[in-house]
């Protein structure tokens, strides 16, 4: 009879010995199981002229320059539009690895813009498995040419884009970005004063240092008597140490949303625009 009271007692104690080990354990996995975040889904801040989801680490400036020639079809006269050229200066600072603020002013149209960025959630894999990235990014534009007899409210217009990316591999990434386009005033009876935009662009890779990258911006609500077009832009990126250099042609010629979402020219007639951003970052 004790040899049967010693058995059984033995087998509970293997039993819960057994089941705490394993609870242990798996206590442990999900300990030690981590996140990982996806990183560069995108060389810089910009696909071509399309915001990607990238932002400046916390306490990082974000310095680029954008400049962008004349229309091709202008001729040998004009160099075939290298002797005229629009330029834009941007500063952009994180103020958290998640949140930037940007000031920026272009030549075109004498405008000053201010924008936030924020990164809501990002692709990550682990314990966390998140198969997309979400940014959020809103941008407010003052436009002070002298010709446009507006008061200063009238001359603002708004954008605000949701930015959802995927980093497929090592070298592919897709971006897809709805947008809402606001112009308080508008000068031509075929505009409007709320567009709807999607935009969609992606990067390949073609060598550690140099990608393909292009965007199309589909204009969801055009009036039928608008002359303008969809935005079709292709262009490559550069990592040259500190800087990327980003060469690109465009139907585009305004460096801002406002612009070059909704006001872009024909390719097939030639309204092609030759540019490039040059970007660097300082720690501040």
């Amino acid at each position: 009879m004790n040899n049967w009271r010693l058995v059984i007692l033995s087998f509970f104690v293997c039993t819960n010995s057994v089941c705490s080990q394993g609870l242990l354990d798996q206590l442990n996995e999900e300990i030690t199981e981590q996140t990982e975040y996806t990183e560069a889904t995108f060389k810089d801040t910009r696909i071509v002229n399309l915001q990607s989801n990238e932002t400046p680490g916390k306490n990082v400036l974000h310095f680029v320059i954008l400049h962008r020639f004349g229309r091709i079809n202008d001729g040998f006269y004009d160099l075939f539009g290298l002797d005229n050229a629009d330029m834009k200066m941007s500063f952009d600072f994180g103020i958290t690895d998640e949140i930037a603020i940007s000031l920026a002013r272009s030549n075109y149209l004498k405008t000053f813009e201010g924008s936030l960025k924020a990164k809501i959630l990002k692709q990550s894999t682990g314990f966390q498995n998140m198969p997309v990235s979400i940014t959020l990014y809103s941008v407010a534009f003052y436009t002070n040419y002298s010709d446009f007899e507006f008061n200063h409210m009238q001359r603002m217009s708004f954008v605000h884009q949701v930015i959802i990316t995927k980093k497929f591999n090592k070298n592919y990434s897709l971006a897809l970005v709805p947008s809402i386009v606001h112009k308080n005033i508008i000068d031509q009876p075929y505009e409007l004063h709320d567009n709807f935009v999607l935009g969609i662009g992606g990067r390949y890779k073609v060598s550690p240092r140099v990608s393909v990258n292009g965007e199309y911006n589909l204009r969801l609500n055009p009036n039928e008597y608008d002359p303008s077009n969809n935005g079709l832009s292709i262009g490559c990126d550069i990592e040259t140490g500190g800087h990327v250099f980003q060469l690109h042609v465009t139907n585009s010629r305004g460096m801002f949303e406002s612009s070059f979402l909704t006001e872009n020219g024909s390719w097939t007639d030639g309204d092609i625009y030759f540019g490039f951003n040059l970007s660097r970052v300082f720690n501040l």
